[in-house]
């Protein structure tokens, strides 16, 4: 049966630090930080799943059932911001190992986009350095 498969878009670019992750889109330049059961999601979303199969990973890591909707939520940012691509299909087996007490996935879009914050050693309303 084809399902909706999200998959993280090529140009999103992941760092992972130590449990948790950077997300960079190199469309809108924002960074994403998610934290490690958010990493485990976009693990998920870098191979294609569907929404169910989301649901499902995450309820057998220890998810509980109330959090089904912290969940949707997470991924949720990913959609409106066009994060992730949607298409028909069948999603991928990834084998994606989750140690660890659960906790609810995390998403935070931080306030300034890449071109804010990086500054251009040309630009000529910085002084030089002497």
């Amino acid at each position: 049966m084809l399902a909706s498969i999200l998959s993280l878009r090529p140009d999103v670019v992941v760092t992972v630090l130590e449990d948790s992750a950077v997300l960079l889109d190199l469309q809108t330049k924002f960074f994403y930080s998610v934290n490690s059961t958010g990493w485990l999601i976009v693990q998920l979303l870098e191979n294609g799943t569907s929404k169910n199969g989301i649901i499902d990973r995450c309820s057998a890591w220890g998810a509980p059932n109330m959090e089904i909707d912290r969940i949707e939520s997470f991924l949720q940012v990913f959609l409106t911001d066009g994060m992730v691509t949607v298409a028909e299909g069948s999603p991928a087996d990834a084998d994606i190992q989750f140690k660890g007490p659960w906790t609810a996935p995390v998403v935070e879009k931080h306030k300034e986009p890449l071109q804010r914050i990086m500054v251009s050693a040309f630009d000529p309303s910085l002084p030089l350095a002497e």
